[in-house]
């Protein structure tokens, strides 16, 4: 998605407010009949209705007060900062779902919207289990974490039906079916209007996929692959190496990973009425253990991303020309070619530490609902195949052909998280140093790559490490 179209699409759907779901006006009756019920239980009542949360969140930030230096970044803070009547206007002002969509539409929308519930009420309890400082402001972030897509939902019906109808029971990946029924990223257009609509930090920062590094977003991107899993009632391809992945991440037993999933769904299942889905089925440790046995069960693809010559030219039209501005655009553009111009799934830009001794995820495209992948790092030490990549410039090509000699010096961490043993990596150099890494797969071998897309790959990195070093030469910004 180029610069263009994306600032575009951002200034049409700029002014849009998500609409408000049937019987959350409920929830002004339930504040009025108890006048004492504190701040954050409201915030938790704001919580259940995404459009609501959205709105709040906003006009809190637009309001200037002697008594908040900083910005307002959970919903509690929200209503104490714009007080009932505030909520009332809020609930008063947004447009109902049945005057914004058709029936249809209305049910994808109620599904999303209870999706992210689901995954705020989950992150938030995480986030009190970690003694985080301020919970409430991960369970905002978990809410508004899918934001591109509940505000395409209501954009573009059409397109979005066969979105749905694709991700629905797992067997196609979310960024996979952007691919094929949107011909955007909804996680780039969610983060853009966070972005222009100025949204806590925390939401912004959740939405960048190596961000998974730190722990806080890592537990809000866990939480939202898990409501998804939930949605579907645990039968989901992703569900053991999901449970798995949030086991570690809290440091507790299945016992215990139970009893805080099963908290959160009770929760969830108070009100589940207002999504029109089914009640979450609670998951007892004998289950969770099972699943965690199985681990992961990647799907296997119902298509394989077609390489798009218009979109690759674009991006060597503009790597060639030497005419962006800065670094990150570079990268930008390189990583969107190697993504939509080659049909390569998974696209990781790694940066090379200032030390040496470590590559870091810096940029990713394709990878957006896998935080265990976006936490990406390779330590350099040891002598394996990239530690030797990065002595020199260089492409390599990992295939049938060569992996049972190769594969062996494939660094272990590297092995176990890319799960496929065939991919594309280039190391890159700048100024005669080393720089950073492109790495690309097409997740399952099934989508095997070949000299083609080699040739585009090995085209694309070595025009882009010539920008970068025209940039370097005429100080044009931070490398």
């Amino acid at each position: 998605m180029d610069r263009q179209s994306l600032a575009d699409w951002v200034h049409h759907l700029g002014d849009r407010d998500l609409p408000l779901l049937q019987g959350t006006a409920a929830i002004l009756s339930i504040v009025d009949a108890n006048p004492q019920m504190s701040m954050r239980a409201v915030g938790r009542l704001v919580q259940r209705d995404p459009g609501l949360a959205l709105k709040l969140i906003r006009v809190a930030n637009g309001v200037p007060h002697r008594h908040f230096r900083t910005e307002v970044v959970a919903l509690d803070e929200a209503v104490m900062m714009i007080g009932t009547d505030g909520l009332k206007r809020a609930i008063q002002e947004l447009e109902k779902l049945p005057d914004v969509l058709s029936t249809n539409a209305q049910s994808y929308y109620r599904y999303l919207a209870g999706r992210v519930a689901y995954a705020a009420t989950l992150a938030e309890a995480w986030a009190e289990n970690r003694h985080d400082m301020i919970p409430s402001e991960v369970g905002l972030a978990a809410l508004l974490y899918d934001l591109g897509e509940l505000v395409w939902t209501i954009h573009d019906e059409r397109r979005m039906a066969r979105y749905m109808e694709l991700v629905r029971d797992g067997q196609v990946l979310p960024h996979e079916a952007e691919y094929v029924a949107l011909d955007v990223s909804l996680e780039t257009v969610g983060h853009a209007l966070a972005e222009r609509w100025q949204l806590p930090a925390m939401v912004r920062e959740c939405m960048c996929p190596a961000n998974a590094r730190h722990a806080r977003a890592m537990g809000v991107m866990l939480a939202s692959n898990l409501a998804r899993d939930a949605m579907a009632a645990w039968d989901h391809p992703g569900v053991g190496g999901n449970l798995d992945q949030a086991a570690r991440y809290l440091d507790c037993s299945s016992e215990e990973l139970a009893d805080y999933i099963n908290g959160a769904t009770e929760h969830f299942n108070a009100h589940v009425d207002l999504y029109g889905l089914d009640p979450v089925p609670l998951l007892d440790e004998e289950t969770i253990k099972a699943y965690r046995e199985k681990g992961a069960r990647p799907p296997e693809p119902v298509f394989c991303l077609m390489p798009r010559s218009d979109r690759y030219e674009q991006a060597r039209s503009q790597l060639a020309s030497h005419s962006l501005e800065n670094r990150d655009q570079v990268l930008d553009v390189l990583l969107e070619g190697l993504h939509e111009g080659l049909g390569l799934n998974r696209v990781v830009f790694a940066r090379l530490s200032d030390i040496g001794d470590t590559l870091s995820a810096e940029r990713m495209e394709g990878t957006d609902h896998e935080p265990a992948f976006n936490r990406f790092e390779l330590n350099l030490a040891g002598g394996h195949l990239i530690a030797v990549m990065m002595k020199r410039p260089s492409a390599f090509w990992l295939n049938p052909s060569n992996c049972d000699e190769v594969w062996p010096r494939v660094p272990h961490s590297m092995r176990t998280l890319i799960g496929v043993r065939e991919f594309f990596a280039h190391s890159v150099f700048v100024g005669d140093q080393p720089y950073g890494l492109v790495y690309a797969d097409r997740r399952s071998e099934v989508c095997a790559l070949d000299r083609r897309a080699l040739k585009g790959f090995k085209t694309l990195v070595e025009l882009a490490t010539a920008h970068l070093e025209s940039l370097r030469q005429a100080g044009r910004g931070r490398l």
